[in-house]
């Protein structure tokens, strides 16, 4: 019985990384074993089941992605997801300015709504207001369903005549967004706010363009045309993270890098569906930030060592 249990539990250990398992295996085993002749079981217990994949997958990750960069990214991807979601929620799902349907023809109202935006707005709040009340556990479940709720959006104009889905590079950004988000913990407090709130400003300004039809409804898709300010932030962010980089904070900069990946899998999904960006072609984003990637990657698993900061010695010697 105690072998056929051992195997049980080997197996549930693969869920850690090899490297773990050489240096820790052996002990840990030991102690499940022990606990469970102390309880007279013949299985493990679900709880430890659990427990061990969790705490598995949570290791993996770590050699991806080490957790202070992970955490630190899943904060701003929370804040950035929720501030696009919302704002795109306002202008073109809602905008409550419009009387009636801005395209009787085309365009079936959703209740008071002109597209889904709304499902992915609440969805994005209350998994913002989970993460700061601490019930992260709920948010990332929250954060889940909205992926599966973005899946079929591409097919329901399909299905649906009339219907309007978001956007699908807004609900790629979204998607990349939960993504970041979930596999981290993000941080409470006043930052988090602040970001959601600065993150919807850039989407309003995003859609604020010359070519935003003021006074008319506005789909998601002006999102992404226009003078490219997302173009422009992460721009911005990039610069921001090569300055980092240089004075040697590779969290920060891996963090910024981090959080830049959604949107830099969003400006290659557009070149690839012929949706230009005016200000710039997304080679100028993707391509950095594949390489910020990649050595965020190799820094993570060990194989990169980055040099750290020095602290520069005083000119002045304490007088006592």
């Amino acid at each position: 019985m105690r072998s056929a249990l051992e195997a049980r539990y080997r197996r549930l250990l693969a869920w850690y990384p090899k490297q773990w398992r050489v240096m820790h295996e052996d002990a840990f085993l030991g102690t499940l074993l022990d606990v469970a002749d102390a309880e007279h079981r013949g299985t493990p217990t679900r709880d430890e089941c659990t427990s061990i994949m969790v705490h598995g997958v949570a290791a993996r990750l770590d050699r991806l992605v080490v957790p202070e960069i992970r955490n630190a990214g899943s904060t701003i991807a929370l804040t950035a997801g929720t501030g696009i979601a919302v704002t795109e929620f306002v202008i073109s799902s809602w905008a409550p300015w419009l009387a009636g349907n801005p395209a009787p023809g085309s365009l079936t109202q959703i209740g008071p709504f002109y597209d889904t935006g709304f499902v992915f707005a609440g969805l994005w709040m209350i998994a913002l207001i989970a993460a700061l009340s601490g019930r992260w556990a709920v948010g990332r479940v929250v954060l889940v369903l909205s992926i599966a709720a973005a899946i079929p959006m591409p097919f329901l104009y399909r299905l649906t005549p009339g219907i309007w889905p978001v956007d699908n590079a807004t609900l790629v950004l979204l998607v990349g967004f939960a993504l970041v988000a979930i596999v981290g913990r993000p941080r409470r407090g006043v930052f988090t706010g602040g970001a959601f709130v600065g993150w919807g400003l850039l989407a309003a300004l995003a859609y604020c363009t010359p070519s935003f039809p003021y006074g008319q409804w506005a789909s998601s898709r002006s999102l992404w045309s226009g003078v490219g300010m997302f173009w422009y932030g992460a721009l911005v962010l990039l610069a921001t993270a090569v300055g980092f980089a240089l004075t040697r904070r590779w969290n920060t900069a891996f963090t910024i890098v981090l959080s830049l990946t959604p949107l830099a899998v969003t400006f290659a999904a557009n070149e690839i569906q012929g949706i230009v960006i005016q200000n710039g072609t997304a080679a100028a984003i993707t391509i950095p930030v594949g390489i910020g990637v990649l050595l965020l990657f190799l820094y993570s698993s060990g194989r990169l060592i980055l040099p750290t900061r020095t602290r520069r010695r005083s000119l002045f010697k304490s007088v006592r």
